[in-house]
């Protein structure tokens, strides 16, 4: 995966299109996927709820968590990651994966700037989608005692320290983009571009264990897959850093303290760019079609989803996600 790709697209079922590969091929990338986020969620919940109170049993939850919660966060993504390269070595640092298809690092094909506005105005219409969503959820369960849903786009707050910040702004994407592009996008790629993309951002989504964050990362993971499957892992980093740091709400916070003629310039700037990326996606509609009518799947590969360890980890995910509309669920 660490290799230049050197050469066009793969062929499209290279490997084959049977439906029990792809059946077996979703499965063993569904179990992956949910080792990956079980060891990142049982360290950090352990840690919250029996390590830290055993060593510091005077220290209340709050300040416990203010101290110690985000190096703790950090080091559950950590391990995660540490065992997914394992696992997954021959995929990411074999040499003998290096073959046309694979999604790498960067490929010959260079990204250009329309490319790139186009993706961050994707970016800024899946956040509006996932801020529309969150408002209406919580119109339905306003007269109701359940939690508002997270916020979309809500990486936690970045202001709140320097680990948290390289969490945020560098590992926490480097080691996703690793994990859903690098891996599972890798590993469906041979049953067609689309199902790869569509199947990682579905894992991706799910991953979140959120229903508005949940919605605003399949939507991001749909862009992100296909820059990283098109011009490289190094360009969808790019985008996920970038992503991280606007709707974390770590511009406005920026844009708070510097003069007003700068606030009105960057606002105009923003505008010019999502106005340009509007008039790009109209352009490439036609485009965009023909990639995915060259790219989907052999018909019936969908049913895949059903596997097993793929409905337990949508259906473990999902239960995550209602559990934090309700008061004491963690």
């Amino acid at each position: 995966m660490f290799h230049r790709n050197r050469g066009g697209a793969m062929r499209h079922g290279a490997i084959g299109n049977s439906r029990d590969q792809v059946w077996y091929r979703v499965n063993g990338l569904s179990a992956f996927a949910l080792i990956y986020v079980s060891i990142e969620t049982l360290i950090d919940l352990i840690g919250a709820k029996v390590v830290l109170p055993g060593i510091f049993p005077d220290m209340t939850a709050a300040r416990l968590d203010a101290r110690y919660g985000d190096g703790l966060l950090l080091f559950s993504v950590v391990v995660a990651l540490i065992v997914a390269l394992i696992s997954q070595r021959k995929v990411i640092f074999g040499s003998a994966q290096a073959d046309e298809g694979r999604v790498q690092w960067l490929t010959v094909r260079r990204i250009n700037l329309l490319v790139l506005v186009i993706s961050l105005t994707l970016l800024f219409a899946a956040q509006l989608v996932a801020t529309a969503a969150q408002s209406g959820l919580g119109a339905l369960i306003s007269s109701t005692n359940l939690h508002s849903p997270g916020q979309a786009g809500d990486t936690s707050d970045p202001s709140t320290s320097a680990i948290m910040l390289f969490y945020a702004f560098l590992f926490g994407p480097l080691a996703e983009e690793v994990v859903f592009r690098g891996v599972i996008m890798n590993g469906l790629r041979p049953y067609g571009k689309i199902f790869a993309i569509v199947t990682s951002a579905l894992l991706f989504g799910f991953m979140h264990g959120s229903l508005v964050q949940g919605l605003f990362g399949f939507l991001t993971g749909l862009v992100l897959g296909y820059v990283a499957m098109e011009y490289g892992l190094v360009w969808s980093l790019v985008l996920h850093i970038f992503n991280n740091g606007v709707y974390s709400g770590l511009l406005p916070r920026v844009m708070q303290s510097v003069p007003e003629g700068v606030r009105i310039g960057v606002g105009v700037a923003i505008l010019v760019v999502l106005l340009a990326g509007v008039i790009g996606m109209v352009a490439k509609v036609r485009p965009l079609v023909g990639y995915c009518r060259r790219n989907r799947a052999p018909k019936g590969i969908y049913a895949s989803w059903l596997a097993p360890w793929c409905l337990i980890f949508l259906i473990l995910c999902l239960g995550m996600a209602v559990g934090e509309l309700i008061p004491g669920w963690l």
